[in-house]
């Protein structure tokens, strides 16, 4: 028992820390008030350190997974399916977390000053937005902070372009995966520092905008973790009886239960994946279905993830003063939550890389990225629950388009 708990202790020290050093952080701003600033350059230092290794980060992370994949022609159409399905379900994820956020709306008691950015942003036609969103006209550009989409673009198109060069590829293939290694121990080593650049960020936010600041968090719990239970049980639910009807709705929540657990305990799809892929097999699905779609969803297949980052949107679009006018904007929204969730979901430290997406997307200043790290660790929990056990489903209905309505009769497959 006693190793048991400390393994959840394990699981969970890393937020319990870094929320508490916020909080104190934040409670430091609000007795000092203006006097906090002095905490502020300890705060933007470790901020600055992240934003240098973000772009390396993703380059070499994706573009080494990418350039290690063989000859997929074989599970071609078992591919397009399943990330036909992610992108699907992250959308109605989206859709939803929109819908619910108009009803009940982000806390609002407080404006922060945006930048000419986000009014610049704002003025582009959709078109414009749309291009420059996925691509830039020079390299020097792809290179930023400022344009981490058009950089997944340019990084998923070199991976691919040194996996077709087979055996010459192979030493470019191995350098990638080198220094992608290297990044991600970089990202280890400074998050290691982020309780005291975050409490130091955060001690000056509060002293320079007072408590108000805190009161969306607390909403945004409200608001995020109901939507998120409202969804795993409703529309995970639907999309198990749309795999196989009521026989599938039934055995989907009677074997997802201990992946659940596991996934909401440890708060990573990675320690569940192998209760998920018992669970498949449980429930009947063809090994060569889930032994694709499951891990690819510990990676890719991010609902959860969608859900909170059209929350934290919206929340930044009230608290920097930056509406969303009409259904181009929203349409707009709902393609940056996909593509961030499903994209950078899989870089280490994909978190930050996701929410600077969105920083850079909608031009919103730099301040906005502790708040959204922050958001991210309250959320955390959620988000894993519905990103992991939504591999489970995703890989029923894979099986219903591939194999027909009646793939769980088909002869089970012995365990290896």
């Amino acid at each position: 028992m006693s190793t048991e708990k400390q393994s959840k202790w394990e699981a969970y020290k890393q937020p319990v820390i870094l929320i508490a050093c916020v909080l104190v952080g934040a409670v430091l701003g609000i007795v000092l008030g203006d006097k906090a600033a002095f905490l502020y350059p300890i705060g933007q230092i470790w901020l600055n350190m992240l934003f240098v290794l973000l772009v390396p980060l993703i380059f070499f992370s994706i573009s080494s997974s990418i350039a290690a994949i063989g000859d997929t022609r074989r599970v071609g159409k078992l591919l397009i399916m399943t990330i036909a399905i992610f992108i699907i379900t992250a959308a109605i994820a989206g859709t939803i977390m929109f819908i619910v956020t108009a009803i009940f709306k982000p806390d609002t008691s407080i404006t922060i000053e945006t930048t000419s950015a986000a009014v610049e942003s704002a003025e582009q036609s959709i078109g414009d937005q749309i291009v420059n969103t996925f691509t830039v006209s020079d390299f020097p550009d792809v290179i930023t902070r400022a344009h981490i989409l058009p950089l997944i673009v340019f990084t998923v198109f070199f991976g691919m372009t040194v996996s077709t060069l087979g055996e010459k590829g192979r030493a470019v293939s191995e350098w990638l995966a080198n220094m992608s290694t290297v990044f991600y121990q970089m990202v280890n080593i400074l998050m290691k520092f982020a309780p005291i650049g975050l409490a130091c960020y955060f001690a000056n936010l509060t002293g320079t905008y007072g408590p108000e600041l805190l009161a969306s968090y607390g909403r945004g719990l409200l608001i995020y973790y109901p939507t998120m239970f409202a969804y795993f049980f409703i529309f995970l639910g639907l999309y198990a009886f749309v795999a196989a009807g009521r026989w599938g709705v039934q055995h989907f929540f009677k074997e997802i239960f201990v992946p659940a657990l596991t996934s909401l305990g440890t708060r990573s799809s990675a320690a569940a994946l192998p209760l998920q892929l018992r669970a498949c097999d449980n429930m009947n699905v063809p090994r060569e279905v889930s032994s694709v779609v499951c891990p690819m969803g510990a990676t890719m297949h991010m609902d959860g993830a969608c859900l909170a980052t059209v929350y934290e949107i919206v929340l930044c679009c009230a608290l920097f003063n930056h509406p969303l006018n009409g259904i181009g904007d929203y349409a707009y929204a709902l393609v940056i939550a996909v593509a961030a969730s499903i994209a950078v979901s899989s870089v280490p430290g994909g978190g930050a890389a996701m929410e600077t997406m969105l920083i850079s997307s909608f031009g919103f200043p730099s301040a906005a990225l502790p708040i959204l790290i922050m958001m991210t660790q309250l959320f955390d929990p959620g988000c894993t629950l519905v990103n992991s056990c939504g591999d489970t489903v995703a890989s029923m209905m894979v099986s219903r388009f591939l194999y027909g309505k009646d793939w769980y009769k088909r002869a089970p497959e012995k365990a290896d």
